[in-house]
């Protein structure tokens, strides 16, 4: 669900074909659009980068064609792929509010200052924007699994026109939680073996043979 306040048409239409390009996503607990399942190889060939990293700074922008950007400065603390990701980089979520214009996307990913997360990023080509990969799905909180010191990374379903704090979200149950090391093990056993052809919904082939060449994803 896509709603906007105080927008042109244009922006509207230009909204609309972005998100229909992007309709890349898996469902979460009470999200009744339909979407595509995904794999963690498809989370990984998809990814232009994965990252493990820190938020640092989080704002909005407002395009020319009025549409609403949320922006996250992460410091970037570990790079599984994509041997030239930057130490920061900026991530790129549509939606948010800027000024007098709200733009609200349905499973839109959100950020907090200061949360942990691993991220896989996609690289737009015409606009050069990271996005994550599935909207919220492409960012995994990095959490600590309650009275352990072991952690867990779960995507968090975004509540629509909530601002979503990491720091207070509830901890899920013990058998919905995706093990930190099981995720990264899987991760990186994909990187090893590399793209193998299984097509990802509305990423090119061509493009998936190219960011998964041997150079990109070998480290």
């Amino acid at each position: 669900m896509t709603h906007w306040t105080n927008t042109s048409r244009l922006g509207r239409w230009a909204l609309a074909g972005w998100l229909a390009a992007a309709a890349l996503a898996v469902p979460g607990r009470g999200e009744a659009t339909t979407f595509a399942q995904m794999s963690t190889a498809q989370f990984v060939d998809a990814s232009t980068y994965i990252v493990r990293g820190r938020v640092l700074e989080v704002w909005t922008e407002r395009t020319d064609d009025d549409l609403v950007w949320t922006m996250a400065r992460v410091r970037v603390d570990e790079t599984l792929k994509g041997p030239d990701a930057p130490a920061e980089l900026v991530v790129s979520s549509l939606g948010g509010s800027h000024g007098d214009l709200t733009v609200t996307v349905s499973a839109a990913a959100q950020f907090t200052p200061g949360e942990p997360a691993l991220f896989f990023l996609d690289q737009k080509e015409r606009t050069g924007r990271l996005v994550p990969v599935a909207k919220f799905l492409g960012v995994r909180l990095i959490r600590r699994v309650p009275g352990t010191h072991s952690y867990y990374a779960n995507a968090f379903h975004p509540q629509v026109g909530v601002a979503n704090d990491a720091r207070f979200l509830p901890h899920p149950v013990a058998e919905e939680r995706t093990d930190l090391d099981v995720l990264l093990g899987e991760i990186r056993d994909r990187l090893a073996t590399g793209w193998d052809g299984t097509p990802v919904p509305g990423i090119a082939g061509e493009k998936l043979l190219r960011i998964n060449s041997p150079e990109r994803r070998l480290r």
